[in-house]
């Protein structure tokens, strides 16, 4: 019969099922709600810089974002870091949305 004593090595392997549980989370929270966000985002974004017609432009802007929500999908569950695509997108975001609200203020068609 086993003992229940307690093992040196006990504790670092609850830390890493944690560390996993976190993984999961980040991956979890990158595919759904950041890229609801981040598409958002990418679709004003491209449909107030396509060289089109407002309605054109908006029309291609959403059907290029549900590829590009289905790719962000794909790679946060396929990536084996899950800071990187956090950096990807924090590090593309930030950019969009200042120059898309810049635009916006300077000129404000969408």
């Amino acid at each position: 019969m086993a003992t229940t004593e307690s093992r040196p090595d006990a504790d670092a392997g609850g830390a890493v099922r944690s560390l996993a549980r976190w993984h999961i989370v980040g991956r979890i929270l990158a595919a759904i709600p950041a890229n609801y966000v981040y598409t958002a985002l990418a679709t004003a974004f491209a449909a107030r810089f396509l060289p089109l017609d407002p309605g054109p432009a908006s029309v291609a802007a959403t059907l290029a974002s549900f590829l590009l929500f289905a790719i962000l999908v794909t790679v946060a569950f396929f990536i084996r870091r899950v800071g990187r695509l956090w950096l990807f997108l924090v590090a593309t975001g930030v950019p969009m949305a200042l120059l898309l609200w810049r635009s916006l203020a300077a000129e404000g068609r969408l």
